[in-house]
């Protein structure tokens, strides 16, 4: 298993109506602290997450994923304060099969997933 690509695949399989989750109380008062212009893109009646500011729909893509020009690579702008639910992808092994994710190499799907969810914790505390 190798450190994240940035290949963008969990953020833009997940969005719009297959979005995995909503922003918790921390997430709230994380960004009420820090980024207070996040808060703008939740809806906290309906407890969504990317929600336009402008018309109250739900967003088809996270409003903070940028595309890096020139490549294949996207980065989080709020990635500092990004929710609960980005911070703990992936939650297990399918979830990053099902997502197609870059992390898992060649061979990867012939170890145990216990194997791999121990070196996604290594990879997890290496950037930590």
């Amino acid at each position: 298993m190798r450190a994240c690509t940035q290949c963008g695949k969990c953020c833009l399989k997940y969005q719009g109506d297959n979005w995995l989750g909503s922003a918790t109380e921390v997430d709230r008062l994380s960004w009420l602290m820090r980024r207070p212009e996040v808060l703008d893109y939740v809806d906290v009646k309906r407890d969504e997450l990317w929600v336009s500011p402008f018309t109250g729909e739900k967003m088809q893509r996270c409003p903070w994923l940028h595309k890096l020009p020139g490549q294949e690579k996207y980065n989080c702008r709020i990635h500092a304060v990004r929710p609960e639910v980005c911070r703990d992808y992936p939650i297990d092994i399918d979830q990053m099969i099902d997502l197609d994710c870059e992390m898992l190499e060649a061979g990867d799907l012939d170890k145990p997933h216990t194997q791999l969810l121990i070196e996604l914790n290594e990879l997890r505390n290496a950037s930590a």
